[in-house]
């Protein structure tokens, strides 16, 4: 197949051919860019002169080569068509030594009679039949050949030979004696291979993609090629490789990036270097820039661009698409990479460029700035990690950081950079700075610490549940924590404050009365927040502290404002992940509770566990309650099987795990099982000094589990208690519907009545679904059907409001359980719960006859066969 664009060469090689054949000898020098086809244009050329019956002869320099005397000729006479005895002496006369030949130079008598007897072979060879010699990458050859090349271009006038000469094109000849001798021959022509056009674009891609695709895709691929063959087939390639749609566009890909290294490879040295320098300078690449950073002359580097230009590799000075500079780069080792990057790190710096700018030369590659003073390049690191920062990069931040504390520097700038490490990795990924730690605690203990990167050490410490060494930690800080830390370690290390440091930092915001400096507080930190920089517990707290203080319109507003900012700006996955779980605490405040569980699990999904620490415990408390009160039973034993590490249980979260298990175990009439987690929270929340109703409401929760049991002095006792703690006022309307379902048929009406109101007033709007349900079993009870039915309706809307299953649909009806008697109901529990009749009569100090007659009027009463179909009853009027 004959080549793009280069029928006008190919017809004046013809006329050249047809003259050496008639016995007049030619020479032709082609030329072109790197890439241009001129090996293919030979190869088309060898198999034209072997169509018309001439011998041809092959050779091809290179630049490892170039100081091998007769290295190309010796390639020449490597060619089986040459006769034997021919080839034998030729190779013998390659093989001597013509150690002063130089082009041009004056050629010394002894090695004159060497080429002398070199170009006698050949021209004894072009007698019997034409002779073809075609010589590739000339720009390479060593001078002992392109001295035999002179002597014999002198001597072919009148002989049956055709010199087919290529080189790449350059702007300063590599050889300027040789240009000049075959340029004064009668028989010489210079052929220019120059780029392809568009038109021969969209030619070269239709012999592989096809018409269609060739035409459609010629404008770009020639943008991206410069009209280089070579890059042109490297872009087909990846565009078949891709199984690209038909409308898909060219995306530069494996092949490309080879296409460009052979360009690259195929220059000389200097070549090779400038690429080097270009891809890892990049748009900071100026020929000066690159002269001193390469070691080059200007004259070089202005010649090594214009061979990269014309090749179609550059344009403007900067390679045509990123992915040839990545292939530069990636073809580099390592350390040579690293050298060149420090190199340009400190060239840049020395320039005057920005901060950020000369980090991203440190950064990337692990031994940048080994073995090298990085006095200099200490503060410089240390900025660009800030303007990381700024700019929401932490992962940047963190290469620059670490960069800078594997550098040289004193004690204490070493303890600051790890303090500032610290805090940032916490952003992109908590876990991993948990092996920073040690190095910090260190630097504490040597007093090499501000009060803010102690603060730092802290709050990791706490975050990672290493509460011993954060009390150590905790203890030496001069001045205590901020109120918004404070409140962090009541959820996270409640038992870390001590009388000095502030016991019980919740209570200013659930108390009777939430304070309103503390609310003021909590408003100022989220305000003035910055995404990135202010520190997360200190969001987190001040969030929960609005919720807990019935700011929970407040706390959503804030909730829905840092999200939005957190995933338009990209904030890291960490800062979305807490935000997620803080919006799921205000979405269960308001009792929406399909977008908790969709808050929660997208918190968990966003990060790791290993990375939660003992935060952990927030989001799986949410997704553990919704999805109990969304009635998704399955997906929530899962959850409560999965349970919580010994340091998440002694955080406030961990508390609310248990409290959010204790509720699934009440649901699924585990009374015990629940009982044991609503009182293992009681005695954990009073040995923290965080024993507080809004906080942990797990008297009203135990109550519920003492109603069920029928154990109503119990539950009464513990409403009591809870309503008289700091606070307790506030909760006051679930801890009333409880104390209705263990009283008198008489007195449940006032207590459910005062409960709903305060209810509706603090937005509750689940426990009021469930309040009207009891209010409707109570009119009931009382004949007062038609306000029993508005009731349950009331509480169906409710229920559909938090998308929970209806806690109404049967409290219009006489409660199924008033048909029992109070030692029938006693019984029947006991007997659900899975005792024999023995234990039950032992359990209740009466005779195993009594027991299977209670059960066997119970099985009337219900309707029911077998013992497996009794259910967990509860009093007439019980909370569910």
């Amino acid at each position: 197949m004959e080549p793009v664009e280069r029928d006008g060469q190919l017809a004046v090689f013809r006329e050249f051919l047809a003259d050496a054949v008639a016995g007049r000898g030619r020479i032709l020098l082609v030329s072109g860019a790197v890439g241009s086809g001129k090996t293919e244009f030979l190869t088309r050329c060898a198999e034209l002169s072997h169509d018309a019956g001439a011998r041809v002869l092959t050779a091809t320099a290179g630049w490892a080569e170039r100081e091998l005397d007769m290295a190309l000729m010796e390639q020449l006479f490597h060619s089986t068509e040459l006769p034997a005895p021919m080839a034998a002496r030729a190779w013998e006369l390659a093989l001597a030594e013509v150690p002063g030949s130089r082009a041009g130079a004056t050629i010394r008598q002894s090695d004159a009679r060497l080429i002398q007897e070199t170009c006698a072979v050949l021209l004894t060879a072009a007698r019997d039949r034409p002779l073809v010699l075609v010589l590739d990458d000339l720009q390479f050859a060593d001078p002992a050949s392109l001295a035999t090349l002179l002597y014999l271009q002198r001597r072919i006038r009148s002989v049956r030979l055709l010199l087919l000469l290529a080189e790449v094109a350059n702007h300063r000849p590599e050889h300027p004696v040789l240009h000049d001798e075959i340029g004064r021959a009668p028989g010489f022509r210079h052929l220019r291979l120059d780029p392809l056009s568009r038109a021969g674009v969209a030619e070269l891609l239709a012999r592989g993609l096809g018409p269609l695709a060739g035409a459609r895709l010629a404008e770009s691929c020639h943008a991206l090629s410069g009209g280089n063959p070579l890059l042109v087939h490297g872009l087909a390639e990846d565009h078949l490789t891709a199984r690209a749609s038909p409308n898909a566009e060219l995306v530069p890909g494996a092949a490309y990036g080879r296409a460009v290294l052979r360009c690259v490879r195929r220059g000389d040295g200097q070549a090779s270097r400038l690429a080097q320098g270009l891809a890892v300078l990049d748009e900071l690449a100026t020929p000066d820039r690159l002269a001193r950073l390469l070691g080059l002359t200007a004259e070089d580097v202005s010649s090594a661009l214009w061979s990269m230009t014309d090749a179609g590799l550059l344009t403007d000075g900067r390679f045509r698409h990123p992915a040839a500079g990545a292939a530069v780069v990636g073809d580099l080792p390592q350390q040579p990479l690293s050298a060149l990057r420090a190199a340009a790190a400190r060239l840049l710096h020395a320039d005057g460029a920005g901060a950020a700018e000369v980090a991203r030369f440190l950064t990337g590659t692990p031994t940048a700035t080994e073995g090298t003073d990085q006095a200099w390049a200490f503060p410089v690191l240390r900025a660009a990690a800030l303007e990381a920062l700024a700019r929401n990069d932490p992962r940047h931040a963190v290469e620059c950081l670490e960069l800078a504390g594997a550098g040289r520097a004193d004690d204490r700038d070493s303890a600051a950079v790890t303090a500032q490490l610290v805090a940032v990795q916490r952003l992109v990924e908590p876990a991993g700075a948990a092996r920073h730690l040690p190095a910090l605690r260190h630097a504490f203990d040597a007093g090499l610490l501000d009060d803010a990167e102690a603060g730092v050490l802290l709050r990791a410490l706490v975050w990672q549940g290493n509460t011993d060494e954060a009390a150590t930690v905790l203890a030496g800080l001069p001045v205590g924590p901020s109120q918004a830390t404070r409140d962090w370690l009541s959820y996270a290390a409640p038992a870390l404050l001590s009388d000095t440091h502030g016991p019980g930092a919740l209570a200013a915001v659930v108390g009777d009365e939430p304070d309103a400096e503390a609310i003021g507080v909590a408003e100022r930190v989220l305000q003035s927040c910055r995404i990135g920089e202010t520190p997360l517990e200190d969001v987190l707290s001040s969030v929960l502290a609005l919720n807990h203080a019935d700011r929970g319109d407040r706390a959503g507003y804030w909730c829905d404002e840092l999200l939005a900012e957190a995933v338009a700006t990209g904030a890291t996955t960490v800062w979305q992940a807490v935000l997620s779980d803080a919006a799921a605490s205000v979405a269960l405040w308001r009792g929406d509770f399909p977008a908790t569980r969709r808050l929660a699990r997208a918190a968990l999904d966003l990060m790791p566990p290993a990375s939660w620490g003992v935060a952990i415990g927030s989001p799986l408390a949410h997704l553990l309650t919704a999805t109990t009160r969304l009635g998704r039973f399955d997906e929530a034993e899962r959850l409560a099987r999965e349970g919580l590490s010994p340091p998440v249980l002694r955080t406030t979260f961990g508390l609310r795990f248990l409290t959010a298990r204790g509720e699934l175990h009440l649901s699924a009439g585990r009374l015990r099982a629940a009982l044991g987690d609503f009182l293992a929270v009681g005695e954990r929340a009073a040995k923290w000094d965080v024993d507080l109703p809004v906080l942990l409401p797990w008297r009203q929760q135990a109550a519920r589990v003492y109603a069920r049991l029928d154990r109503r002095a119990e539950a009464a006792e513990l409403v009591a208690e809870q309503l008289r703690l700091p606070g307790g006022r506030r909760t006051r309307g679930v801890p009333l519907r409880v104390l209705a379902s263990v009283a008198e048929p008489s007195a449940r009406l006032p207590l459910l009545t005062e409960a709903v109101d305060l209810m509706r007033e603090r937005g509750e709007w689940y426990e009021l679904a469930l309040a009207f349900a009891d209010l409707s079993r109570t009119y009931q009870t009382l004949g007062r059907p038609d306000q029993a039915t508005v009731a349950a309706r009331r509480a169906r809307q409710l229920a559909q409001r938090c998308s929970v299953p209806d806690p109404g649909e049967d409290a219009a009806r006489p409660d199924e359980s008033s048909v029992l008697s109070a030692a029938e109901r006693r019984v029947a529990n006991l007997a659900a719960l899975g005792h024999t009749n023995r234990e039950i009569s032992r359990m209740l100090h009466v005779t195993v006859s009594t027991v299977e007659q209670h059960l066997t009027r119970t099985y009337r009463k219900l309707n029911i066969n077998r013992r497996a179909d009794l259910p967990l009853v509860t009093a007439p009027g019980a909370v569910p």
